[in-house]
C-alpha cells in the first residue's frame, strides 16, 4: 500500500515478473507499506537511491528540488543504496531511524528521529523541525499548492520549529506573522513574504 504527497508520482508495471525484484520508481514523498516477500525484493527507485525493503513501513521523501533524500523507518527493515552500488554495501535502518542520502557527494548518515514528525503529513499535518524558512516555504507549497515568494533572503536561512495540524494556509500565514513577526500578502494563488 502507498500513500502519495502532494507533487508526488509513483512508477510501476501493470504487473511484477515472476522471480525478478519488484521496482518502483518514486518522484516526491510517498509513504509505503510492503509485505515481506523474500523471493521478490521490493525496491524502490528514487533517483540515485534505492531504498530495498524487508517487510515494513517507512517513508521516502526525494523530492527533485531537494538535495537530500530521506528515508524514515517505522516499522520492519530497510536498506539503502546508491544506484552505482549494490545493495549488500548499503546502510541498513532500524525503526525509529532516518537515513539520509545526499545527492550532491553520494553519502548516506542516519540519525534517530521521532517517526510521526515525518508522516504526519498523511493526515494533513506539517511538522517543521531545525528547517529553514526556505525549505517550509517549499512545504508550503506543496502542501497547499500555493506559490512562495520570498523577498527577504536573510528570512530564507532563519531556522524555525512549528507544527499544524489540516489547518488552511490562512491560519499557518496568521501563526507565523503573530509568533515570527513575519509579514505576508496573498494574490491570487501567490503568497508574497517580506
Amino acid at each position: 500500500m502507498v500513500h502519495l504527497n502532494s507533487g508526488s508520482s509513483l512508477k510501476y508495471p501493470i504487473k511484477f515478473i515472476e522471480g525478478k525484484n519488484r521496482r518502483v520508481f518514486l518522484s516526491g514523498e510517498a509513504y509505503f507499506s510492503v509485505t515481506k516477500d523474500a523471493k521478490h525484493p521490493f525496491i524502490v527507485n528514487a533517483k540515485d537511491l534505492n531504498v530495498k525493503v524487508y517487510g515494513t513501513k517507512f517513508n521516502v521523501s526525494a523530492y527533485s528540488e531537494d538535495t537530500l533524500t530521506d528515508v524514515v523507518l517505522v516499522e520492519g527493515s530497510v536498506g539503502m543504496y546508491a544506484n552505482n552500488e549494490t545493495s549488500n554495501k548499503g546502510t541498513i535502518l532500524i525503526p525509529g531511524t532516518k537515513g539520509s542520502f545526499n545527492r550532491v557527494n553520494q553519502n548516506i548518515s542516519s540519525e534517530n528521529v521521532d517517526t510521526l514528525i515525518y508522516t504526519s503529513w498523511m493526515d494533513g499535518g506539517l511538522f517543521f523541525r531545525k528547517m529553514t524558512f526556505k525549505n517550509i516555504a517549499k512545504k508550503l507549497e506543496r502542501h497547499y499548492n500555493k506559490k512562495i515568494i520570498i523577498s527577504n533572503t536573510q528570512l530564507e536561512n532563519e531556522i524555525f520549529n512549528a507544527n499544524f495540524k489540516d489547518e488552511p494556509i490562512e491560519n499557518v500565514l496568521g501563526y507565523l506573522k503573530e509568533s515570527f513577526s513575519i509579514n505576508y500578502t496573498i494574490e491570487n494563488d501567490t503568497i508574497y513574504i517580506n
